[in-house]
């Protein structure tokens, strides 16, 4: 075996070790592989092993890659010459996921008084792009399951009220979410609240202050097509009670439709979450939706549905194009049935088009349908107000 081969046998051997060492609670077999030449690792360390033997983890494990680079001219000084940087991607899931979950890690080993140890997790590459980074890296963390529900929190946030939100508006979905539109989910939820904006952006992948409007988001995490998890920005925590439900239901509309993975267009998928989450708040209308009639009254009902397009985060119009979706759920409900909303939106996850959709569901054109609902619209703006459910 080749000198490279040999130690990287022996990375694996370490990494698979420590692994072990967190999953069986066994902290002192962890810390005898962690080397203390970096002062503030330990602490690091630590952390680490807090967060990977405590979460609710079904599975846990790290495969070591060839890719490797040498360290920067502090790091080498401080570590010594012969410490060096290795890629792991690490597979972890969580009781409640659908799927695994793939992050890509850059792990440091040194040689420590004869022994392969680990000696840092803040070595990466020059100019690497932003990838998401797991919770349970960025922070100290508590977790909870209850009524369904799987909550990750980090540092400062309180996981019970997490936990009790979630279980609320879980049950609020459950009960509105139209028939047939629940059957391949489990019924089951995974929230991960990132202690602050950044650690938020940073699960997510996203840069800094990019994602900052945003109160939460529904994605298949990680590097692959991992688990579907909502992410909630802690920023969600100073909206009032109902209105915190409210983005919450919204979110868990697109885990229990797997709306990541639909062919449907976007405004029927935030449409139907806009529509469950608030016909579970009597009176509530989609937050734009006295704007979306201000401006009808002023320039006419729009020519078309909401694009995909104007659904992308920074968009100007991105609240409208959400009130103009649920109001085209809105108007399929009320005209038809909650039945037949549901249909029309098995259709376009089946990946049938609008027009098939609408033949199928509703018995009308994609045409005729466009017409009614800018004629529902025109009758809401003249209204000045939205009709009573």
């Amino acid at each position: 075996m080749t000198p490279q081969g040999l130690r990287l046998g022996q990375v694996r051997a370490t990494v698979d070790a420590l692994v072990k060492s967190a999953r069986t609670r066994d902290r002192a077999g962890f810390e005898r592989l962690i080397s203390d030449r970096d002062p503030s690792f330990p602490n690091r360390a630590r952390l680490l092993y807090d967060n990977l033997s405590t979460l609710p983890l079904t599975r846990l494990q790290m495969h070591v890659e060839p890719t490797q680079f040498g360290l920067a001219t502090a790091r080498t000084q401080l570590l010594g010459s012969g410490a060096w940087a290795q890629r792991a991607v690490v597979t972890w899931r969580l009781a409640g996921d659908d799927a695994d979950v793939e992050h890509q890690i850059w792990l440091t080993f040194l040689s420590d008084g004869g022994e392969l140890r680990l000696g840092g997790t803040v070595d990466e590459p020059p100019n690497r792009s932003v990838e998401p980074k797991p919770s349970w890296w960025l922070g100290r963390l508590t977790a909870g399951e209850h009524e369904g529900v799987t909550v990750i929190a980090g540092s400062g946030q309180p996981l019970e009220r997490w936990a009790n939100h979630a279980a609320a508006a879980l049950d609020n979905v459950r009960d509105n979410l139209p028939d047939g539109l629940r059957l391949s989910w489990s019924g089951h939820i995974v929230m991960e609240v990132p202690a602050t904006p950044r650690d938020f952006e940073s699960v997510l992948g996203e840069r800094p202050g990019s994602y900052d409007s945003i109160a939460a988001v529904t994605r298949r995490a990680g590097t692959a097509d991992g688990a579907t998890r909502i992410v909630v920005n802690p920023k969600a925590a100073q909206l009032s009670s109902s209105a915190l439900q409210a983005v919450l239901e919204h979110e868990m509309v697109h885990v229990a439709t797997s709306s990541p993975d639909s062919p449907a267009p976007v405004w029927a998928e935030e449409g139907l979450a806009e529509w469950v989450s608030t016909k579970a708040h009597a009176g509530q209308p989609s937050e734009a939706t006295d704007d979306v009639l201000t401006r009808v009254r002023a320039q006419g009902a729009p020519r078309s549905f909401p694009s995909d397009q104007e659904f992308q985060i920074g968009e100007r119009d991105l609240r409208m194009a959400y009130a103009e979706a649920w109001l085209v759920c809105r108007y399929i409900a009320d005209r038809y049935s909650e039945i037949q909303l549901g249909r029309f939106y098995a259709e376009l996850d089946d990946g049938h088009s609008l027009d098939e959709a609408s033949q199928s569901a509703l018995n009308i054109s994609e045409a005729e349908l466009i017409i009614r609902w800018r004629a529902y619209l025109v009758r809401l703006a003249r209204a000045s107000v939205v009709a009573p459910r």
